[in-house]
C-alpha cells in the first residue's frame, strides 16, 4: 500500500519510508530505510531526517564541537527509537545540555567537566532526568570517539531517592468502594488498571478488540501520549496526540484477574471492537484527561493525591507480596529485564516484612547450652 512521499505499508503491518540518498558505484539509487508503526509516526521520522541531516560526515576524532557532534548523534540514531524519544532527547539536549556546552569541543571534555556539570542539574532534576542526560551525553561521545573519556554519575548516589507511591490497603479498599458505585468507563478503567498493571498510556490505546474475554487476555499493542508537534504551521497546535507502539516496542499479552472479568463482561455487551474502551467511541481518551479525572475520584475518597503511575506500583507490590513469582510479573508488567521489575516497582509494606521476619529461625539458646553440655571432652584453658 503507498500513500505517497515515498511511504508504503508493508505485509507485516510495519510502515516504511524510503530516503533517496543518491547512486552507489554501480548505478543503483541507495535509499535510506524509516520503520513505524503508523503511517504519521514514520512520516515525522522521515521528515526530520529529511530537514536536519547533513551530507557532511563528523570526523571520528575529538576536534568538533559537542553541540554538531550531539545533533549528528541525535539524528543518525533516531531511525531506532520512537518518535516521542527523539523528541525527549532532543528537548533534553537543548533545554539542560547545550545551554553550558554549545561551544565545548570534544577533546575538552574531562571528568572534571562532566562532574561539575552534572553536580548542577542533580538538585534540579529527578533521577530519570539525570539518567536521560547521562545517556545523551554517553551517546554523543561514543558515537563521535568511539570510546567515553568519562564515568557517568547516577542520580540515585548523589541525591536521596524519591519514595515510590503505593496505595495501602485501606486506600485500596476504600477506592474499590467508590469506584464500584460510579458505573462509569473512567472507573472500570483505574480498576483495569490497578488489576493489570498496564500503564497509563497503555489504557488510553486500548480498543475493545484488544479485550479478549473468551481467552481472559489484554493484547497491549498501542500506547497513546501527547507529544512536540515538529512539522505544525503557524496555525497548528504545539502539541499532538500520538499513537504508537509499547514501551520497548513490544506487544504483550496480559492475563485478566477473575474481578475484571466480572467488571469487564457487563460492558463488553454491544460493544464496537474498533471503538476505544475509555471512551466508548472512536476517539481515545488522552492521559492528561484521565489523570485529571483519576485525581478528582482521589480528593472525592479522601485519598492523597497520587500519580496515576501509583497504580502501577500498587499492582506490582501486591503482586509480589501475593506470592506472584517474580519472572511472571515483569512480563506481565513489559519489562525488560527481572531486576527494573525489583528495584523500581517492588515496595513492599512494612507489616509484610514483619510477618517475613517471623520465617527466620534460629536455634534456641537453651538448645544451644544443652548441646554445648553434651560436648565430650571439652577441655578448660586455665590461666596461667
Amino acid at each position: 500500500m503507498r500513500t505517497g512521499h515515498n511511504i508504503y505499508k508493508r505485509k507485516d503491518g510495519r510502515w516504511e519510508a524510503r530516503i533517496f540518498l543518491g547512486k552507489q558505484t554501480n548505478g543503483r539509487p541507495h535509499f535510506k530505510y524509516l520503520y513505524a508503526s503508523t503511517y504519521r509516526e514514520v512520516l515525522l521520522r522521515k521528515n526530520n531526517y529529511e530537514k536536519h541531516i547533513s551530507q557532511q560526515k563528523i570526523p571520528e576524532d575529538s576536534t568538533v564541537l559537542f553541540s554538531d557532534a550531539a545533533y549528528h548523534w541525535l539524528l543518525d540514531s533516531s531511525v531506532y527509537w520512537k518518535t516521542a524519544t527523539y523528541i525527549k532527547y532532543k528537548n533534553f539536549l537543548e533545554k539542560y545540555i547545550l545551554p553550558e556546552w554549545k561551544n565545548l569541543y570534544i577533546r575538552e571534555i574531562q571528568q572534571s567537566t562532566y562532574d561539575q556539570f552534572i553536580d548542577l542539574l542533580i538538585p534540579k532534576l529527578s533521577e530519570s532526568s539525570i539518567q536521560t542526560v547521562n545517556a545523551i551525553i554517553s551517546g554523543v561521545l561514543k558515537y563521535t570517539i568511539k570510546s567515553k573519556p568519562i564515568t557517568c554519575k547516577g542520580s540515585v548516589s548523589c541525591r536521596k531517592k524519591q519514595s515510590m507511591e503505593v496505595l495501602s490497603n485501606e486506600e485500596i479498599s476504600k477506592l474499590l468502594l467508590y469506584l464500584d458505585s460510579l458505573h462509569t468507563l473512567t472507573s472500570a478503567g483505574i480498576q483495569l488498571a490497578l488489576f493489570s498493571g498496564i500503564r497509563l498510556g497503555e489504557l488510553c490505546a486500548l480498543t475493545w478488540e484488544d479485550i479478549d474475554l473468551e481467552e481472559q487476555v489484554l493484547h497491549i499493542r498501542h500506547t497513546i501520549q501527547r507529544i512536540e508537534n515538529t512539522d505544525r504551521q503557524p496555525d497548528d497546535p504545539k502539541t499532538i496526540l500520538h499513537i504508537g507502539s509499547p514501551k520497548n516496542k513490544r506487544d504483550r499479552i496480559v492475563p485478566l484477574h477473575p474481578q475484571l472479568m466480572t467488571l469487564l463482561l457487563p460492558l463488553k455487551n454491544g460493544s464496537v471492537p474498533s471503538y476505544y474502551f475509555l471512551s466508548g467511541s472512536i476517539t481515545p481518551v488522552e492521559p492528561r484527561t484521565m489523570t485529571s479525572r483519576f485525581k478528582k475520584i482521589l480528593k472525592d475518597c479522601g485519598i492523597r493525591n497520587l500519580r496515576f503511575h501509583a497504580l502501577r506500583h500498587t499492582f506490582a507490590t501486591r503482586s509480589v507480596e501475593s506470592g506472584m513469582q517474580i519472572k511472571a510479573l515483569s512480563e506481565i508488567l513489559g519489562h525488560s529485564s527481572v531486576k527494573i521489575t525489583m528495584d523500581r516497582y517492588v515496595h513492599l509494606s512494612m507489616s509484610f516484612k514483619q510477618n517475613q521476619i517471623t520465617v527466620l529461625q534460629f536455634p534456641h539458646s537453651e538448645n544451644i547450652s544443652r548441646q554445648n553440655s553434651c560436648q565430650p571432652n571439652q577441655k578448660v584453658l586455665e590461666n596461667p
